[in-house]
């Protein structure tokens, strides 16, 4: 076995739940699933080896009384980054990947669908903190789940709809 393939096989996992967040500084594997309408958004500072997982359910905190703010992108974002910078990450530094947002539920009374509406959140909050955006993979109808190995700087993504894997 290959030293780089003894490393990654020794990794740890952390499953991130729903409206929940990770921060490692090691080689630790991110994990999420259920990933429909919300988004999956990890951050990394490959320069300080910093990595972050969160997954958020809705836009804006605004639109519900839970005071959860890993449950929303507009609070979720910043909570993140926050967690990351004192863990020892540059905010100047950090990279992004955003899963998910697919079309799956409709409930705003303008039509646009909470997939869309997150999207365009994490877009807003991306340009806002400056962060670049390395890879995405969002809309459509089905359900994903989420892996970020920091030791390859990758996300791989399932679909649930055709089980297929690729990575961004």
């Amino acid at each position: 076995m290959t030293r780089d393939r003894q490393r990654r096989s020794s990794a740890q996992l952390k499953q991130v739940g729903i409206a929940e967040y990770a921060v490692v500084t090691d080689e630790t594997v991110l994990s999420t699933s259920g990933v429909g309408s919300c988004l999956g958004i990890v951050l990394r500072d490959s320069f300080n080896d910093v990595s972050g997982l969160i997954h958020v359910m809705l836009p804006t905190a605004e639109e519900s009384r839970d005071g959860n703010p890993a449950k929303f992108v507009d609070t979720g974002l910043p909570l993140l980054i926050e967690e990351m910078v004192e863990a020892g990450a540059s905010k100047r530094r950090l990279e992004g990947w955003v899963v998910g947002g697919s079309e799956m539920l409709s409930f705003s009374s303008d039509g646009d669908s909470i997939g869309g509406r997150n999207i365009a959140a994490a877009k807003q909050g991306f340009k806002q903190y400056g962060i670049d955006v390395a890879g995405t993979d969002v809309g459509g109808s089905h359900g994903r789940s989420i892996r970020f190995d920091p030791a390859s700087e990758s996300v791989s993504i399932q679909t649930a709809a055709d089980n297929t894997t690729q990575t961004i």
